[in-house]
């Protein structure tokens, strides 16, 4: 086990934290959480847990081995870096390079620039036969402001989200207003705790986002939607990205056309708004029938990851059909939206 720390986005207060803690457990990697600060998450947990977020997350940015951490006073931070032993991460005739970052306008009395320079200076002095490199250094050390705190650590990955960006619904070949962002899409999938190989259903599967991402990562997938164009273009955009789904089926999600207990997990967004059919019924009436039918396919110990208008309480829907509730979180989208992202785990009725 090591201290880690990553970095996340700031968009959200809370998904990015779900976020990588469900893919350690959806991994198999046991951890164990030292603290939560503003976009810094520092845990304890087997260092090579980092390269299963870096393929798997839409919300963190940076996974580092955690070296030191003290408060945000320049002499501090000097202080503890000279008591490192810096050629125990950094080998003779290897190139390094030091980047700082704030957050949130944290600690603005201190340069990140000059404590790059400084901590470099550091490290130069301490390993024999070093280069500092800037464009495509051996090791990178990475130094986070927040909180008054200041940690440092080396960059065990560094997670830039090219791909997701390239998935984004107006780049697909079937498009349509009511689509998740691929980054939305991914991260539920990572809340439901996928694992490659299990078998993921979206009933209400729409342009197939959802089952796109749950794909990439190497889940069996299966998509309903009532309305055959959807079906349809959603096929289009599976193949477009090389994924053939179990099935993608022309259906009424109320009325799952699959056998009883077989379904590992549950990710989607229901239609509501104006760019959606609810075929005819309130959302809350379309939600209630579909988690009376879910409790029928998603086996025992199944998890589900839905995302519904804040004002429908999703959380208390779900928990009346057999589903433990387990978390939500809260998105701003427009004046008139706020989506909760709820997540359950089927404990049976």
């Amino acid at each position: 086990m090591a201290r880690l720390f990553f970095l996340v986005s700031g968009e959200n207060p809370t998904l990015p934290f779900s976020e990588v803690k469900s893919i350690l457990s959806a991994e198999g990697y046991g951890y164990h959480i030292l603290g939560e600060l503003s976009q810094l998450l520092r845990v304890e947990a087997d260092a090579k847990c980092a390269e299963a977020v870096k393929f798997r997350s839409a919300l963190a940015r940076e996974c580092c081995l955690e070296i030191f951490c003290c408060g945000a006073v320049v002499n501090e931070i000097i202080s503890s870096a000279e008591r490192v032993d810096f050629a125990e991460f950094l080998s003779s005739g290897e190139t390094f390079a030091v980047r700082v970052f704030r957050v949130r306008g944290a600690s603005p009395h201190i340069s990140c620039l000059a404590l790059e320079r400084i901590i470099g200076g550091i490290i130069f002095r301490g390993v024999r036969d070093t280069k500092v490199y800037l464009k495509n250094p051996n090791k990178t050390f990475v130094g986070i402001l927040t909180d008054n705190m200041f940690f440092f650590g080396l960059r065990l990955a560094e997670i830039k989200h090219k791909d997701l960006s390239e998935r984004r619904p107006r780049r697909r070949v079937f498009f349509h207003p009511s689509a998740l962002t691929a980054k939305i899409a991914r991260c539920m999938v990572n809340l439901a705790q996928a694992r490659a190989g299990e078998l993921l259903l979206d009933p209400f599967c729409g342009t197939g986002g959802i089952l796109i991402e749950a794909g990439l990562i190497g889940c069996r997938t299966i998509g309903f939607d009532i309305k055959r164009f959807m079906a349809e273009g959603s096929m289009k955009n599976l193949r477009f990205f090389g994924i053939e789904p179990e099935a993608l089926i022309v259906a009424d999600a109320r009325l799952p056309p699959i056998s009883p207990n077989s379904v590992d997990r549950i990710v989607t967004d229901p239609p509501y708004g104006t760019a959606a059919t609810t075929m005819g019924l309130t959302t809350r009436e379309l939600l209630e029938s579909f988690f009376s039918s879910a409790s029928d396919i998603i086996r025992e110990g199944g998890m589900m990851c839905i995302a519904a208008p804040k004002d429908i309480r999703v959380h208390e829907i779900g928990q009346r059909y057999g589903f433990k509730h387990l978390e939500s979180h809260f998105i701003y989208v427009h004046r008139r939206l706020t989506r909760e992202v709820a997540v359950f785990r089927y404990c049976g009725e």
